[in-house]
């Protein structure tokens, strides 16, 4: 089909897939010729625009009732959910078809998210990681989950089992649980339990959408300051871990070497440093974060992050990063007494040094 269609068309298009049964095959095409419209990522479809609403319909009616088309009218709906105009519009629709005795179109959905349908269920992860960036959507879709701690627990179950030929479909997870550590009540749930541990393996792991997305969730989770030590005990030896891809193949004399812990001690000559800098971003914020306590700062800079940050500054290509790598070095070289707070938190700074610091920092980088 050509995407310049008539207007009447279009609607004929769109209305199809309001029709109970129909050829699935006409429905096929119809949403293959979706697809190419909503695919722009900078501009948005006229025809889309028009008919925003009655295609919502059509696209989330074939969502739950068709499994044969499913997974195209999904993805759609993702292509739609990538722009801010579209993704307000799907949030309303959401809401509106909420009532007393329907949990709503959301925990319809979810149930794709298993075994059975593995490549439904990659298309919906990814609606529902456009859905929950914001804050506030990710609230709206949590409480739209139902039973919210055991469809997190069905996903952590998909996440960390291991499955050679269907798994990849489920690396979404990760990217949906650090939109949904967002909220307090996730954060706990994730730090209460074992899941959290479960996690860290997929650190170091190759598959680069599963490392980001719990890089990104460990990040979240150290927004909770009550955690701080936990987060750095030696139980959970998450310090080490959030280092390590921080780290490159210098090498130290044996006295600093006694300073890192064992897995940052003897690194080889080809280790690489974490590619992505979004995501090393990510590792300074964790790090800066779980600097706030003065006893948690104490255990990070006994276990030699100074050196690990020295070399990354070094290195890192980034003049942003390479701002906050500083920033971060700075309060661990200071003492204690020069810093002169047990809590950052607790810490009222004056806007006008707010300000200050700002155009100090816009300077460093001009």
């Amino acid at each position: 089909m050509d995407s310049e269609i008539p207007h009447h068309l279009a609607l004929v298009m769109v209305h199809s897939l309001m029709i109970d049964g129909g050829d699935p095959k006409l429905k096929n095409d119809v949403l293959q010729h979706l697809l190419v419209l909503t695919a722009d990522k900078h501009k948005e479809n006229k025809m889309i625009v028009d008919n925003i609403d009655e295609l919502l319909k059509g696209l989330f009616k074939v969502l739950e009732t068709d499994t044969t088309n499913a997974k195209a009218a999904c993805l759609c709906l993702v292509n739609i959910s990538s722009k801010e105009n579209g993704l307000n519009k799907i949030m309303s629709f959401l809401n509106s078809n909420i009532s007393s005795n329907d949990s709503g179109i959301i925990s319809k959905i979810i149930r794709y998210i298993d075994q059975r349908t593995p490549e439904i269920a990659n298309a919906v992860l990814m609606l529902l990681c456009n859905l929950t960036r914001d804050k506030n959507h990710a609230i709206q879709v949590y409480e739209a989950f139902g039973d919210k701690i055991t469809i997190l627990e069905s996903f952590m179950k998909l996440f960390i089992t291991r499955d050679v030929e269907h798994e990849s479909n489920y690396s979404y997870i990760s990217y949906l649980l650090s939109n949904l550590c967002q909220l307090h009540e996730v954060r706990m749930w994730l730090m209460n339990s074992d899941n959290l541990q479960k996690l860290l393996p997929f650190l170091n792991l190759n598959n680069s959408l599963r490392r980001a997305g719990v890089i990104m969730t460990l990040k979240n989770c150290c927004f909770e300051l009550e955690k701080h030590e936990w987060l750095l005990s030696e139980d959970l030896d998450l310090l080490p871990r959030l280092l390590l891809p921080l780290a490159g193949p210098e090498q130290f004399d044996e006295e600093d070497n006694e300073k890192l812990p064992l897995d940052l001690q003897y690194l080889p000559d080809d280790k690489e440093r974490e590619p992505d800098s979004d995501l090393r971003l990510a590792l300074l914020q964790a790090l800066t974060q779980l600097s706030a306590k003065r006893n948690c700062r104490e255990i990070i800079r006994d276990q030699g992050t100074y050196l690990i940050l020295r070399e990354l500054h070094k290195w890192e290509p980034n003049i942003e990063l390479k701002l906050v790598c500083e920033n971060l070095v700075d309060i661990l070289i200071k003492t204690e007494d020069e810093i002169g707070t047990d809590n950052f938190h607790d810490l009222d700074v004056p806007e006008d040094l707010i300000d200050k610091f700002k155009k100090m920092d816009e300077a460093y980088l001009s």
